[in-house]
């Protein structure tokens, strides 16, 4: 159960965002009518953000630690449950479902498959849990997954997304939004899914602008971003390499008509990257404080799903080889953890170069 001061801000959290959006709708229609562009600031601040599902990365430990001592996004996914042949593929993922495990804020449960009864078994699963909105991922790139034609392997053939949605549609109660790639192979694919998406009522579509085969290599497609967005009749949220408020805002001018955005190693390279976009002036001290909180928070929730230091440890280490690459010092931090073999001596390092943050 939430505390009442927990309950209470995640009420003035939502009528604050209520609230952004009925300004930024009322700016739009002002700077419309006179001709004048809205403040990139401004389109910023009032965007909903959105924390991507990242396996082994941002499951039900990192988002519960990163909610209460960092901040709260707009939304939250757990990363994907595979459903093959109508079974789970792992019921292990199952667990990031749990309520226990959600406590501060409730993701929205991503779904990995391309048959009716795959998602038929996840449905029921979700709405057991008291969930009203899921997530499909025609977006994963790894070969061992689009093999299967999952992920973004079921972009290459059409009539199987359209299958897969209209069966979907036919009778569930659950909200449903789509992440995707521009393709598999090559982005002209996306132009035959525009009109399979925009024959279902999706709440919203989430776009990756690589390919399948890129996997996270290669460049992104911006251009193909904001060609197809705009003919999807649907809400576009833009996911894809967004590291710096430089990176957010350069999608603000290339495409102007989106107002969410997903971040996914961004907020593992920065923490704060998300109080940024928002405009939060954080002294440093209360960083520190964050910091401290938070890891604390990320090892104790931890010794609930792993046994022995060596699991947490190989867990933690994969965590800051991301902060690694976008803090100087970084890459000596995370040489120092490589070395860690108990968990006292993890701990030892991390605190101090929190503490070193002074």
């Amino acid at each position: 159960m939430l505390n009442t001061s927990k309950s209470q801000e995640q009420h003035f959290l939502k009528s604050w965002l209520i609230v952004c959006e009925e300004l930024r709708n009322t700016f739009k229609l002002l700077t419309a009518h006179f001709f004048l562009p809205l403040p990139i600031q401004l389109e910023i601040l009032v965007m909903q953000i959105y924390l991507a599902p990242l396996q082994g990365l941002t499951d039900w430990i990192f988002r519960e630690s990163f909610t209460q001592h960092i901040g709260q996004f707009d939304k939250t996914f757990t990363p994907f449950v595979r459903v093959q042949g109508g079974e789970f593929y792992r019921p292990s993922q199952c667990n990031d479902l749990l309520p226990a495990h959600n406590q501060f804020q409730k993701p929205v449960p991503q779904f990995l498959g391309n048959s009716i009864d795959s998602f038929k078994r996840f449905e029921a699963l979700c709405l057991e849990q008291d969930y009203s909105e899921v997530n499909i991922n025609m977006g994963c790139p790894f070969p061992m997954v689009t093999g299967k034609r999952f992920g973004a392997g079921i972009l290459a053939h059409p009539a199987e997304v359209a299958q897969l949605l209209e069966g979907i549609f036919s009778d569930t109660t659950l909200k449903i939004s789509v992440k995707c790639r521009l393709g598999q192979e090559n982005v002209s694919e996306f132009k035959e899914l525009i009109p399979i998406f925009n024959d279902v009522p999706l709440e919203e579509i989430i776009i990756h602008p690589r390919i399948g085969k890129q996997q996270y290599k290669g460049e992104l497609d911006i251009d193909a971003f904001a060609l197809y967005a705009p003919q999807l009749k649907h809400p576009v949220c833009y996911n894809g390499d967004m590291l710096t408020l430089a990176d957010v805002e350069r999608i603000q001018v290339l495409a102007p008509q989106v107002n969410r955005i997903m971040i996914g190693r961004g907020i593992l390279q920065n923490p704060f990257l998300l109080a940024e976009l928002r405009q939060q002036d954080l002294k440093l001290a209360e960083k520190i404080k964050m910091l401290r909180n938070f890891h604390l928070s990320l090892i104790e929730r931890s010794k609930q799903k792993y046994s022995g230091d060596l699991h947490l440890l190989k867990r933690f280490e994969e965590l800051w080889s991301y902060y690694a690459l976008g803090n100087e010092g970084g890459r000596k931090i995370y040489k120092q953890v490589k070395k860690c073999n108990t968990l006292a001596k993890y701990e030892g390092v991390i605190f101090k170069a929190i503490n070193d943050m002074v």
